[in-house]
């Protein structure tokens, strides 16, 4: 991994947000390159000796007022199912705050400079973040993921792209990559990856679309890169039960078969979907175009991925 933000920081950041908050919940705000950063932890190891599958998780896109205001209250940074998971199943799930609530995806953008000059790294701080984790003794080197929603999405595929990522399994959730980052995508290993989007995203298009920084490629074209990593050779699927009739969208899933690892390239595909995450518990919205599909539990799919992948040591 490459680590160019002040380790030390980091340590200290975390060191100082151990006390003062409920069991297994953490505020971090480490100071990184200059700049201060906010973290949300849930811890759910019963045994805090022994270290547990860690869980990034990235959210989307966020206006620099609501960012500012999330600042005040860390605690929503959290996505509730994942941090239920997390406590049930005993696994550590990071929620780091993008700066002014974006992330650097491409270097060069204006949200990588902070106001007195500071370089806003959020590659290097999330690798740093991830590191400390494992140096500390606190997360399995063996069993750390990532997962990410709209721009969090495109920042996971940034990270799993590195030559050398940390990540075992990766799903980034309705965003894909740019094509600058998917040309050069060779990690190694390379991570396991569950993809879901929505065949009616008019935010992110399932067909992929160009904007002023590039080109974000389509659903098909980063699923046949990753099946290509990983030598898959076939493939199956099946459309999942229609729970909510009332919805506008159903489920279909694509599993790659034939590949080096057990089901490393996953596809779920909601037909008619939006920009939106399915759940089963969602509260529907009145915007056709944002509509949420409620046939399936997306972070309960997502953890039950992550919880059965372990990292592979280069050959």
């Amino acid at each position: 991994m490459r680590h160019t933000g002040t380790i030390s920081a980091l340590l200290w950041g975390l060191l100082l947000a151990l006390t003062g908050q409920a069991a297994g919940e953490r505020t971090l705000r480490p100071v990184h390159d200059g700049v201060e950063r906010l973290i949300w932890m849930v811890d759910g190891r019963t045994d805090k000796d022994k270290p547990a599958p860690l869980v990034l998780a990235l959210h989307g896109y966020r206006n620099a007022e609501r960012a500012l205001k999330q600042r005040e209250t860390p605690e929503r940074l959290g996505w509730k199912r994942l941090e239920d998971l997390a406590r049930q199943d005993g696994f550590i799930v990071l929620f780091p705050h993008a700066y002014l609530g974006q992330w650097n995806l491409f270097d060069g953008l204006e949200n990588t400079t902070g106001p007195d000059g500071q370089t806003i790294d959020d590659q290097s701080f999330l690798l740093d973040l991830v590191a400390e984790l494992v140096a500390d003794g606190m997360a399995d080197p063996a069993r750390l993921h990532i997962t990410g929603i709209s721009d969090g999405a495109i920042m996971t595929y940034r990270l799993i792209c590195l030559q050398d990522t940390p990540f075992a399994a990766a799903a980034p959730l309705i965003g894909t990559p740019s094509q600058a980052y998917l040309t050069d995508c060779a990690p190694t290993p390379p991570p396991a990856l569950l993809h879901l989007h929505g065949t009616h995203d008019k935010v992110l298009p399932y067909e992929g679309w160009i904007f002023p920084n590039g080109r974000e490629v389509s659903v098909p074209e980063v699923m046949d890169h990753w099946r290509r990593l990983h030598g898959c050779t076939g493939q199956t699927g099946r459309l999942l039960d229609d729970i909510d009739p009332d919805d506008g969208s159903t489920v279909g899933v694509m599993v790659w078969t034939g590949c080096n690892g057990q089901d490393p390239v996953i596809r779920y595909k909601v037909i008619d979907g939006g920009h939106s995450v399915p759940a089963l518990d969602a509260r529907q919205r009145e915007d056709p175009d944002r509509r949420i599909n409620r046939d399936i539990d997306t972070l309960g799919v997502v953890w039950q991925f992550f919880s059965r992948r372990s990292r592979v040591s280069p050959q």
